[in-house]
């Protein structure tokens, strides 16, 4: 005979304090005042500090005065809604800096407060170049309009004035003057390259067939400066189309493979294009947070030594290069010209070498005559 099945204990849910405590985020209660009330345990490990330590501390004794969490406290508080910034530079007034993704809210039964949970930058942000690139390649921007109306008019007026003095110098001296000449058109030739980062002429956009800009770009490289380079190709046949400026998008490849063949070995130096399609890849844009579809990749690989750890961080700001004649403004244009294009492009371990994985959107199909009168 069956006993009956005993009755399962009833399990009561989780009280709000024990979830706030397991909670991975970090979680701070600000009064009025900014002064901390309250913090779970992901705070206190984020802080570095107990909570006895850290409750009735103003928040910004912890922060770098710089911080901009704390112009975003501010702003919660004068406004009176919530904010989210994503992938922001939290920096300690201890002198470390983490990139957190920052949610802010008000507390309404205080007036004042403000309950802030700051959670480490998610994947899909690691995936978003464009934030990080997007500082440097405004900063160069505006150094580029800069140069372009300060420095070449002068420039001019300097090489205008060597060619005159040369032929009245003694023939000793005129190579004085040659050497001016010359470094006057090196200089505007780097101010030139540096006025492709501004805004400039909107994209010609088209439907783009990728395969055939990379056999563009690798018949380019092998009859110049990838004559030693063997070059391998995986490419997925049913890739779509990318809408895009085809001209702009050869640019960027060829830089990408330029830069690859700078890596190889002279002998044995291989790189390794191919494509695939991801469905339903998406990426974090910007502030809002808005999700992307970026199916189509591409990845150009070396078999060269790979990324120095110390710049593998910065490849993509202006003027940081590996190369001793380099003017490290080949990967920062690309990260531009990718970004325009809606995509974003990132650098990793090969092991051995690099690979460069570049996202793209594919192009969009357009409505039917018959979709439009529905």
């Amino acid at each position: 005979m069956m006993r009956p099945a005993e009755p399962r204990p009833a399990v009561s849910p989780p009280s709000a304090e024990l979830m706030l405590a397991n909670l991975p985020s970090a979680v701070l209660a600000l009064d009025p005042e900014l002064k901390i009330c309250a913090v779970n345990p992901a705070a206190e490990l984020l802080f570095s500090a107990s909570a006895r330590l850290l409750v009735s501390r103003p928040i910004s004794e912890l922060l770098a005065p710089h911080a901009r969490l704390l112009d975003l406290v501010r702003q919660v508080q004068a406004e009176g809604r919530s904010l989210s910034d994503y992938g922001m530079e939290l920096a300690f007034a201890r002198g470390e800096a983490v990139a957190v993704d920052c949610h802010l809210a008000p507390i309404v039964e205080t007036p004042g407060a403000v309950l802030v949970v700051l959670h480490p930058c998610s994947l899909a942000h690691r995936f978003d170049p464009q934030r990080a690139q997007r500082g440097s390649q405004r900063s160069i921007a505006g150094l580029a309009a800069t140069l372009a109306h300060e420095v070449k008019n002068p420039l001019s007026g300097i090489r205008g004035a060597a060619q005159l003095l040369e032929p009245a110098l003694p023939p000793e001296d005129r190579p004085l003057a040659a050497l001016i000449c010359a470094e006057v058109d090196r200089i505007v030739g780097l101010v030139e390259r540096m006025e492709a980062f501004g805004e400039g002429a909107p994209l010609l956009r088209q439907a783009v067939n990728v395969h055939q800009v990379l056999g563009h770009v690798r018949q380019l490289a092998q009859s110049g400066f990838a004559r030693h380079v063997r070059f391998q190709e995986i490419y997925d046949p049913s890739l779509p189309e990318v809408e895009g400026d085809r001209d702009r998008l050869v640019q960027a490849f060829l830089n990408l493979i330029k830069n690859a063949a700078e890596a190889v070995p002279r002998e044995g130096g291989l790189i390794t294009l191919s494509t695939h399609f991801r469905h339903g890849f998406r990426v974090a844009a910007g502030h809002s947070g808005t999700m992307v579809e970026l199916p189509i990749t591409i990845e150009i690989k070396d078999n060269g030594p790979g990324i120095p750890p110390e710049i593998r961080d910065h490849l993509f700001e202006p003027f940081v290069t590996t190369k001793p004649k380099g003017r490290g403004l080949g990967l920062a244009l690309v990260a531009k010209i990718i970004a325009d294009h809606g995509g974003v492009v990132s650098i990793e371990d090969g092991e051995p070498g690099t690979v460069v994985r570049v996202r793209l959107p594919a192009v969009r199909p357009r409505p039917t005559a018959r979709s439009k009168e529905r």
